[in-house]
């Protein structure tokens, strides 16, 4: 049998079935049941008496009330449901465009909602579980490129990667788990079409799939990475293309170069769901083994594709319009991680500070501890064995022992300094700092309102702003000014927080826009941490962050910068291209 290429001309005449599809379910998850989820989420929190939803809360939250515990254990179930149907209306919209009696929209929409009638009939919850291990760990391709709600949820957030694979022996443990990762999402991906397709249970898909790769494992892994790369290529190659073409006319009247770039953005949006059905097709041909037909389009049909298309074209444009004439946004504050840039010096000390002062950062990160003596200590680790080499905690030595001290890291050294010390130093340099207060047991009970009393009017004097992982310093610097900026660590994205912290100090990677839409609602900031390379960057800058919390101060800078001076509409498609790309 000659084999069928997958050309543009199928893809065109199969896009508006799949934009009918997936504006369909986008209805469903992003206007109807997101916000349904984050209400029903919001309310059983509110349930428990918690503001937040933290590592540091979670007995709280989870287990003091059964009735709640109840209504979280249904809300996690119901939305493993929606992600289960979710993608299983995905694929099997994708399957029905291989069927050669597809040939028109309402037949497709038809035998589509038949088939996923019938997958939620077949719903267990091995089946749900599956899924969400295939999707969210094994193969993350997936979940990224459909968007499929709450599976997007499960990433390991940056800073954890960082440490671990800091640690030789964990590294070399979460590189052997990272290959038989791989090496499931290998063996595993024919489960896929059994759940799908032909209503098999979890472990009948897996023992079919696993005997169908037995001796095959290295042709299909080829054949999934040639999948990934050739639908990259495809996007990236039209992607480019497309910004070439906008480079060129922003050469021309402004007039020219903004109708040019409203065409060239309904283009990307456009060449970015042929890109996604594109893969699917590809994907669902190899684990099915059926090709795409190729038939006569008929005349009504061709209209009411271009009905479809105009429509969404429309849609398009009215989102190019919003977002090329959008002004240009209050640039991101660029914040010194610890007070350093790379390695320029010991973190948290003063030599550090007077160097990384000269770039002039908007605020210098830094950490407070509190001593024995009851006075406070610039010191992030709980332990002063990596830096200071004493197996000591900061709570166990008073000030003038922890000050005699010298820390050494990054092959340089520095006296380890007291808060006044680094404070006045600071003022000295007219630096502004963002100052973390770090909590431990050891804390005496008044700590907070003994260090507000020394530093508060000083503080607010001077424009320093405050934050902290402790939701207790947060509530005293409230309750003793709302002069005093003063943010709320949170390490991941769950339950949207209501607290009266000024806004929020997230991991970068845990951040997305459905967070972003809550704080401007909310009037809250958000600061993204720890953002240390340019990718990290350039995502933060997109989704429209108060500030960058970097160890790579000089790299943000530039990054930052350039975002403010390139307004022309090239740079603002190759800002679009690049969070499509973020996908692949």
């Amino acid at each position: 049998m000659k084999k069928q290429r997958l050309g543009l001309r199928k893809l065109y005449h199969n896009l508006d079935k799949i934009l009918l599809l997936l504006f369909i379910i986008f209805i469903i998850m992003e206007v109807v049941w997101i916000p349904l989820n984050s209400l029903l989420a919001d309310e059983l929190l509110r349930l428990t008496g918690a503001t937040y939803l933290s590592y540091t809360n979670l007995g709280q939250v989870f287990l003091s009330k059964p009735l709640i515990t109840a209504g979280f254990l249904l809300l996690f179930l119901a939305n493993l449901f929606m992600a289960y149907t979710q993608l299983g209306a995905i694929f099997i919209g994708v399957r029905q465009l291989l069927e050669p009696e597809t040939t028109s929209i309402r037949g497709f929409l038809k035998r589509t909602f038949a088939k996923v009638k019938i997958l939620i009939g077949q719903f267990r919850l091995s089946k749900a579980f599956f899924l969400l291990v295939y999707a969210g760990f094994l193969f993350p391709f997936l979940k990224r490129l459909l968007k499929i709600h709450y599976f997007e949820k499960i990433l390991l957030p940056e800073f954890i990667q960082t440490y671990l694979f800091a640690q030789p022996m964990i590294a070399l443990l979460m590189l052997t788990l990272g290959t038989i990762m791989l090496y499931l999402a290998v063996r595993w991906v024919y489960a896929l079409p059994q759940l799908f397709f032909e209503g098999k249970s979890a472990r009948e898909a897996v023992a079919y799939s696993w005997d169908k790769t037995r001796q095959r494992f290295w042709s299909t892994a080829g054949q999934l990475v040639w999948l990934v790369i050739k639908s990259s290529l495809f996007f990236y190659f039209w992607g480019f293309l497309i910004l070439l073409v906008q480079t060129f006319a922003d050469a021309f009247p402004t007039r020219v170069s903004f109708a040019f770039a409203l065409i060239n953005f309904v283009s990307l949006r456009i060449i970015t769901y042929l890109a996604i059905i594109y893969f699917m097709l590809l994907f669902v041909t190899f684990l099915t083994g059926k090709t795409l037909p190729d038939f006569q389009q008929k005349k009504r049909h061709s209209w009411l594709r271009g009905g479809i298309l105009a429509i969404s074209s429309a849609f398009f444009t009215l989102e190019g319009a919003l977002t090329i004439l959008q002004p240009a946004d209050q640039p991101s504050l660029i914040i010194s991680h610890r007070g350093v840039d790379r390695e320029n010096g010991v973190q948290n000390t003063i030599p550090a500070l007077e160097r990384t002062a000269q770039l002039k950062p908007d605020l210098v990160e830094m950490d407070v501890q509190e001593t024995a003596d009851g006075q406070f200590v610039m010191m992030h680790d709980a332990n002063l064995k990596k830096l200071a080499g004493i197996n000591k905690r900061p709570q166990e030595l008073t000030l003038a022992e922890l000050t005699r001290l010298t820390v050494r890291e990054n092959g340089q050294e520095a006296p380890l300094p007291s808060f006044s010390d680094y404070l006045k130093r600071a003022d000295e340099l007219g630096q502004k700092l963002l100052i973390e207060i770090k909590t431990s047991s050891k804390d005496s009970s008044d700590m907070m309102q003994r260090f507000l009393k020394a530093y508060g009017p000083h503080i607010i004097a001077r424009g320093h702003q405050m934050h902290s992982l402790d939701y207790k310093v947060v509530t005293s610097v409230r309750n003793y000014s709302k002069k005093i900026p003063v943010y709320f660590i949170l390490p991941y994205n769950t339950i949207f927080p209501q607290t009266q912290a000024t806004g929020y100090t997230m991991e970068y990677s845990s951040l997305d826009e459905n967070f972003m839409t809550k704080l401007w609602l909310n009037q809250k900031k958000v600061y993204a941490w720890t953002v240390n390379n340019t990718a990290a960057t350039r995502q933060s800058l997109l989704l429209g962050v108060d500030g960058i919390i970097t160890d790579e101060l000089s790299m943000v800078k530039k990054a930052v910068a350039d975002d403010q001076a390139d307004r022309d509409y090239s740079t603002i498609l190759s800002k679009q291209l690049w969070n499509y790309m973020f996908i692949y």
